[in-house]
């Protein structure tokens, strides 16, 4: 029979593995709002007064880092599944592929003496959004089109960090968590430029990828006043990261409208400045019986100071003809965003049908922060509803769990775009996802 260790250490490998294969997560999703655990995930994200997890605990509240009082690994994976269409004066039914991917991450905690004290390190996603569709580029300016195209959308976020919590006595405990941000960016898609003074409205093919650095942190406090009452509260910062990169492309049809008969490729040095937004989380732990605890959570995300714009600078430029008309190698643009601060509400209930057996079931509504005027279907961040169910099982020191949610479909129309020029006036996105995640826990 396989011993307690073994089947813990072949766990890891096997979510290594899974990650390994499919990074990162294909997902829709503007933010982590439903939890990294999948005991979190199957609440429908509540955990920001909760204890036991390292992963959301880093991630929440790392004041919850006091409730583990034994060395403990933790790993896990997510994985995303979706379908969208999208409608424009070109397209009747442009579809988003269907989106299969896993994502992988950890984090380890240790008390350190007996004074209340627990250390942490861990690997985490901050944001994950990626779109992968296909439908045909609608004429804009000049008429310019390049036909049926993959439009291919990747914004993600991961962090390394370290943490601290202490105990103050049997109600408060307080913790903080500071972190490296290492950020990717992707886009493949006919790309308009929007703020450009001499090509604003014009569109290129564009293939761009960027990455860089940038720092954050979190800290949170809890609060239990008895044994059956926990009260959390939490705060993230904003992370700037400046990304380099290269960006690669073809004016093919802008030339051909404009009847233009030189080599249509470019090259440029790229940069991109990404903004991810500070955040705010409140919520308790009630436990009503023994075999009975709900939790309950309110979040803030001010989306609205860090997605206004995304700044592209395009530098060193290759194409003489795009040179002369814009009377330098250099492109500064700015993509419009506008995106309003999100609230979220989420409530989940665990109990316990056996000593070694937990079920689980939550609900989450988040507000949809992309307004109409800039929607698109690689940014439609717009599910609102999301149902989660799950379970735990514990053989010896090892913890696994198991989480299903799904997204509600969401649609939201555009009349008019205020994204240059027409292409996404009167279009229409539509949206579904599910996701399964599983975790690891072995106590030492």
């Amino acid at each position: 029979m396989m011993s307690i260790r073994r089947l813990a250490a072949l766990s890891f490998v096997l979510l290594a593995a899974i990650g390994a294969v499919s990074l990162p997560v294909w997902s829709q999703s503007s933010s982590l709002g439903h939890g990294l655990s999948a005991a979190a995930e199957a609440r429908g994200g509540a955990q920001v007064a909760d204890q036991g997890s390292p992963i959301d605990a880093i991630e929440s509240n790392p004041a919850g880092l006091t409730g583990i009082h034994v060395p403990v690994l933790e790993g896990g994976a997510i994985g995303v599944f979706g379908s969208g269409s999208f409608q424009n004066s070109a397209n009747t039914n442009g579809r988003m592929s269907g989106v299969v991917g896993a994502m992988p991450y950890g984090a380890f905690v240790r008390p350190v003496g007996d004074h209340g004290w627990d250390v942490s390190v861990g690997f985490t996603p901050e944001i994950l959004m990626r779109a992968n569709w296909r439908y045909v580029d609608a004429p804009g300016t000049a008429g310019v089109s390049y036909g049926l195209q993959t439009n291919e959308d990747e914004i993600i976020a991961v962090r390394t960090s370290v943490g601290v919590a202490h105990t103050f006595g049997p109600k408060w405990s307080a913790g903080a968590v500071l972190g490296v941000v290492y950020n990717q960016n992707n886009l493949n898609a006919p790309y308009i430029f929007q703020q450009q003074p001499q090509l604003a409205g014009l569109k290129v093919l564009l293939d761009l990828g960027t990455h860089g650095y940038g720092w954050n942190g979190n800290a949170g406090v809890q609060w239990q006043p008895n044994s059956r009452l926990r009260v959390g509260l939490a705060w993230k910062s904003e992370t700037t990261i400046h990304t380099h990169g290269d960006a690669n492309g073809s004016a093919s049809a802008l030339f051909t409208a404009l009847g233009v008969s030189a080599d249509p490729t470019f090259h440029y040095q790229a940069q991109v400045l990404n903004k991810l937004p500070q955040a705010f989380d409140t919520g308790f732990a009630w436990r009503q019986s023994p075999r009975l605890l709900w939790q309950a959570e309110g979040d803030f995300v001010v989306w609205g100071q860090a997605f206004q714009q995304l700044p592209v600078a395009l530098t060193g430029g290759t194409n003489a003809v795009i040179n002369s008309v814009v009377g330098s190698s250099t492109l500064l643009d700015a993509v419009p965003l506008y995106w309003n601060n999100q609230t979220a509400l989420h409530i989940g209930v665990e109990s316990p049908i056996s000593e070694s057996t937990t079920l689980r079931a939550g609900y989450s509504f988040m507000t949809n922060p992309v307004p109409s005027s800039t929607l698109l279907p690689m940014t439609a961040a717009i599910l609102q509803n999301s149902l989660g169910v799950g379970g735990g099982w514990t053989h010896g020191r090892l913890r696994t769990d198991l989480a299903y949610s799904l997204q509600f479909p969401a649609s939201e129309s555009v009349g008019k775009s205020g994204i240059l020029s027409t292409e996404y006036d009167n279009s229409k996105v539509r949206l579904l996802l599910q996701s399964v995640t599983l975790t690891t826990r072995y106590s030492f």
